[in-house]
C-alpha cells in the first residue's frame, strides 16, 4: 500500500550563549553578502562584503507606501478572481499521510508552511548547481520545488533570447528547514529568493545596479519572464532601477497601461507587482506562490506538528506604530514580551519607528492555527498586441546594448 501511496503523491507533485548567537549572525551575514568574481569558486569575504552585509542588515522589506511585504499573505487577492490551489494530499486520509510521515516522509513532497516571515519548509529542494547561475550560499538555497522550477524557467528564457548570457548570482532562498534566517524578516518558507541583476562584465554579487552598468535587455527579459511565465507574488526592486527598466520596456514597445500595472514607479495604480523597498538596488527580491507546496502544508499541518516534524508556526498581529509608542508599551498592550517582539521583527535594539508595521506575536495556550488556503491570482499578462509588438530580439539579430 505504501508504494501505491508514494506513486499517487509523486505523480501529483510535478540554547547557545548570546555571544555565540551573535557570532553566528555575523557569519551568516558575511556569507550571504560576499563579493564573487565571475568564474570564481567559493566566495571570499572582504571590505565589499562588510559594506554589503551592513546594507542588507538594515533591509526592512517595507514598500514605499509603508505596507509590510514580509508576511507572505496578500489580502488584496480576490478569491473569486484567482485559482484555489490543490494538493495531491487532498485525496489521502490522515492515516495515509501519517503512514508516509512515519515511513517515507519525502514522498509527501515539499511543503511551504505558514507565512514567509513566520513559517517553515518541509522536504525542501536545494537549488541545483548550474552554468547559468552561481549559488552564493548553497547552505541557504533551499526552496519548494515550484520556487526552484520557476526560477530556472525565468533564467532559461533569458538564455533562450540571449545565448551565452553571463551567470546570475543567487543569494538566500531559505534554510533547509525554513524558519528564521538572519538578517531577513522573510525567507522562512522556501518562496523568497534574492538574486542579482544582469550587470556588465565586472559584475559582483551585491553590486549596485546603475544606469552605467545595468544590462537592461537581459534584466527586463528576466523580470518579464517572472511576471508572464511564473506565479510570482511580488518583486522588490529599488525605484531607481525600476525607472531604467520601465523606460527600456517602453522603448521596445511594451504596452504602457500594462507596465503601469506591473511597475510601482511612475504609476498611481494600487499594489503593483514590482514594488520599491530600500536595499534593493543591489539585488532583486522575488516571492513566488507555491500552490502545491502551500496547499500540501495546509492539509498536513496538524500531523506535522503532532509528529514533531515542525514546530507550530507563529501567529502575528500586524501593528502600525504610532509616535511615542515603545516596544514596552506594545508588549503590555498585546500581552507579550519585548524580546518576543524583537525576535519576530529581527530587531537588534528596542528602537521603533512611527508608521512602520511590526509583527506582534499572538499569545496562545495551544497549537498555532494551521496555515490558510492559498489563492493564486491570474498572471498579469500584457495585451496580445503588446506581446506581438515587443517580440524579443534574438541575440543573432542584434546583440544587447549595455546601458540601453
Amino acid at each position: 500500500m505504501l508504494s501505491v501511496l508514494c506513486a499517487l503523491v509523486l505523480a501529483g507533485c510535478a540554547g547557545s550563549a548570546p555571544e555565540a548567537a551573535r557570532s553566528k549572525d555575523r557569519l551568516l551575514r558575511a556569507t550571504a553578502s560576499v563579493s564573487v568574481e565571475p568564474g570564481a569558486g567559493a566566495p571570499a569575504p572582504g571590505a565589499a562584503a562588510e559594506e554589503a552585509a551592513d546594507a542588507h542588515e538594515h533591509e526592512d522589506e517595507v514598500d514605499e507606501d509603508g505596507a509590510e511585504v514580509g508576511d507572505g499573505l496578500d489580502p488584496t487577492v480576490d478569491p473569486a478572481a484567482g485559482t484555489r490551489a490543490h494538493s495531491p494530499l487532498a485525496a489521502m486520509t490522515e492515516a495515509q499521510i501519517e503512514e508516509l510521515l512515519a515511513k517515507d516522509p519525502a514522498a509527501l513532497g515539499p511543503m511551504s508552511v505558514g507565512a514567509t516571515n513566520a513559517g517553515a519548509l518541509f522536504n525542501g529542494v536545494r537549488m541545483p548547481e548550474s552554468d547559468r547561475w552561481e549559488l552564493v550560499d548553497p547552505g541557504h538555497a533551499w526552496g519548494t520545488r515550484e520556487t526552484v522550477d520557476a526560477l530556472d524557467r525565468a533564467i532559461a528564457e533569458v538564455h533562450r533570447q540571449f545565448p551565452g548570457s553571463p551567470k546570475l548570482y543567487i543569494g538566500h532562498i531559505s534554510a533547509r528547514d525554513g524558519g528564521r534566517l538572519s538578517p531577513h524578516k522573510s525567507h522562512q518558507a522556501g518562496r523568497d529568493v534574492d538574486i542579482s541583476y544582469f550587470l556588465d562584465a565586472r559584475h559582483r554579487w551585491y553590486q549596485r545596479a546603475t544606469a552605467a552598468n545595468l544590462d537592461r535587455e537581459r534584466t527586463w527579459a528576466f523580470v518579464r519572464a517572472l511576471i508572464t511565465e511564473t506565479d510570482v507574488e511580488l518583486i522588490l526592486i529599488d525605484s531607481s532601477v525600476q525607472r531604467l527598466l520601465k523606460e527600456h520596456a517602453l522603448k521596445i514597445g511594451e504596452d504602457r497601461d500594462w507596465l503601469d500595472e506591473v511597475f510601482q514607479y511612475g504609476s498611481r495604480k494600487p499594489r503593483a507587482l514590482i514594488r520599491h523597498a530600500r536595499g534593493h538596488a543591489n539585488h532583486i527580491h522575488i516571492r513566488f506562490y507555491s500552490p502545491v507546496a502551500q496547499e500540501s502544508a495546509v492539509r498536513a499541518y496538524p500531523l506535522l506538528v503532532k509528529r514533531g516534524a515542525i514546530k507550530p508556526t507563529a501567529q502575528y498581529v500586524r501593528h502600525t506604530a504610532k509616535k511615542g509608542q515603545t516596544l514596552g508599551s506594545l508588549a503590555r498592550q498585546y500581552g507579550t514580551t519585548v524580546e518576543a517582539i524583537k525576535r519576530a521583527n529581527g530587531l537588534r535594539s528596542t528602537a521603533i519607528q512611527a508608521k512602520r508595521v511590526y509583527n506582534i506575536p499572538r499569545p496562545s495556550s495551544g497549537p498555532a492555527a494551521p496555515p490558510k488556503h492559498v489563492v493564486v491570482p491570474p498572471r498579469r499578462l500584457p495585451p496580445p498586441r503588446a506581446a506581438e509588438a515587443s517580440r524579443p530580439v534574438r541575440h543573432e539579430e542584434a546583440g544587447p546594448s549595455l546601458g540601453g
